[in-house]
């Protein structure tokens, strides 16, 4: 057992750099997308066309397009799709519920309602969804790199990652609020009086010191 440690490491060590380089490669566009009367086409850079349909009256409020990934908005529904697994992802908003921000970079895109966040990973075309009514959020901004974005509010730093996935929740203190961020294509660093609290896109977990 002891022999293998040092394979163990090494290997663990050779796909970690993989992984890191493959995070700073520049993606180019992949998808761009088209509405045909009642149907939306996501057409790729290969011989891909992924159709979905709309429902009788579903009103487009708007597209993007940027790497891997491609969005289209409705009054109804959110619709994200991947060129990495070539199929469209759709999320249901509530009754009433307004989209008041999107952000979209070449790995991920990140939505904002006047209820909840939803996150969307382009290399699973799946998407992640926190809610920000249940606990009283006071939503303050949100901080983009090209593969990490923060949803900062009064209580919480909900952080999402390219390459991990998911809403990492950190508590935050009223009393002890953020006072500075700093945030590049892999790492948001929030600051308060008391203590630093940082996010990585390659780690699924924030850090803490003080």
């Amino acid at each position: 057992m002891a022999r293998l440690l040092p394979i163990i490491a090494l290997l663990a060590f050779i796909l970690f750099t993989a992984q890191f380089a493959a995070s700073q490669e520049r993606i180019s566009d992949q998808v761009a997308v088209t509405i045909l009367r009642d149907q939306v086409f996501a057409v790729t850079a290969g011989e891909g066309l992924v159709r979905v349909g709309l429902a009788s009256g579903e009103r487009v409020i708007g597209s993007e397009a940027r790497g891997l990934n491609a969005i289209l908005l409705t009054a109804t529904r959110l619709l994200g799709f991947s060129a990495q697994v070539q199929r469209w992802s759709e999320e249901r908003l509530n009754l009433n519920e307004q989209v008041v921000d999107r952000k979209v970079t070449p790995r991920m895109m990140i939505v904002r309602s006047d209820r909840r966040v939803f996150g969307f990973q382009g290399t699973s075309g799946l998407w992640k969804v926190e809610d920000l009514t249940r606990l009283g959020d006071d939503f303050q901004q949100i901080l983009v790199g090209a593969h990490v974005a923060v949803v900062l509010t009064n209580r919480r730093a909900l952080a999402f990652s390219a390459f991990t996935g998911g809403f990492f929740v950190q508590d935050l203190s009223t009393e002890d609020p953020v006072i500075e961020t700093v945030v590049n294509d892999n790492i948001v660093i929030l600051s308060t009086v008391n203590r630093r609290l940082i996010f990585r896109s390659q780690l699924a977990a924030w850090a803490e010191f003080r």
